[in-house]
């Protein structure tokens, strides 16, 4: 499995999302340039692939893949970091985030803007499920107040055992608000081989629905701006967008929720390591 280049994550984590993109780039302009609409006429325009052909589209589908998969790292994962905090945080911390205290500084409001429209679609459902119908519960939902109290004991152990204390200027008092589950996970990782799986059938689950958030929510801009814009809405057209607009709220929930399953993974091992006594 290591010796192999083309891990799980590669195929969920980059090749689908860019032939996602790619095909649904396809699809939505062969159904605008083809007037009335056709499934038949659609089915004989799609180009039939030659060895040599599907071997470019698979690199140009991999590379795209990268590209998306960074973006929506910079897009999707902050505004969930933002929204609610790292998982390791609302895990073990019934206090919500507040998204408008990154809104403070210049950098916080041009970033913060320029996140909620590139996922007004995601932004929208979230804010009206999660704040007014109180969905937040299902995907960031905290741990009972007993596997919190065990978890940050064993965290307080785990603190002492890499040398983090304030008095050396490590910032120990911030550990919570802050990504520390990378040193949890990196930890684990190297010394329970029997979870690894799990951690990396995880990683590349959420890092997968990240990306398809991301994909969704440009093809709904894809279509405001190409079917609305320049040319003139009609049903057909308006189901699209909206049928977009669910789906990147689906995705978004679902890589919440595998995000947190990853994490949890972790605080778990921390939870039921004998060794932190």
């Amino acid at each position: 499995m290591k010796n192999n280049p083309f891990s799980l994550y590669d195929f969920l984590g980059y090749l689908i999302p860019g032939l996602t993109a790619l095909s649904l780039f396809f699809l939505i302009t062969s159904c605008k340039e083809i007037h009335p609409f056709s499934s038949v006429i659609l089915i004989n325009s799609i180009p039939t692939f030659t060895v040599e052909n599907t071997v470019v589209l698979i690199i140009i589908a991999y590379v795209l893949g990268h590209f998306l998969s960074f973006i929506s790292s910079i897009t999707i994962e902050k505004y969930s970091v933002w929204r609610f905090g790292y998982p390791s945080y609302f895990l073990l911390n019934k206090k919500k985030y507040r998204f408008r205290e990154h809104f403070k500084t210049s950098y916080g409001k041009f970033w913060g803007f320029a996140i909620i429209i590139i996922q007004l679609p995601t932004f929208i459902l979230d804010y009206i499920f999660c704040t007014f119908l109180g969905f937040w519960f299902f995907y960031v939902k905290p741990l009972d107040n007993l596997l919190v109290s065990i978890i940050l004991f064993k965290l307080q152990k785990f603190v002492d055992m890499q040398g983090i204390t304030n008095e050396n200027g490590l910032p120990r008092d911030e550990l919570m608000k802050s990504d520390y589950f990378r040193l949890i996970f990196h930890y684990y990782y190297e010394r329970t081989k029997n979870h690894n799986s799990k951690f990396s059938n995880y990683l590349a689950i959420y890092g997968f629905l990240r990306t398809m958030t991301l994909i969704m929510n440009l093809i709904f801009w894809y279509l405001i701006i190409h079917f609305i814009i320049i040319q003139r809405i009609n049903i057909k057209i308006g189901l699209l967008i909206f049928a977009s607009t669910i789906i990147s709220y689906v995705f978004f929930m679902a890589f919440m929720k595998f995000w947190r399953k990853f994490t949890l993974q972790g605080l778990m091992l921390l939870a039921t390591d004998e060794d932190l006594k």
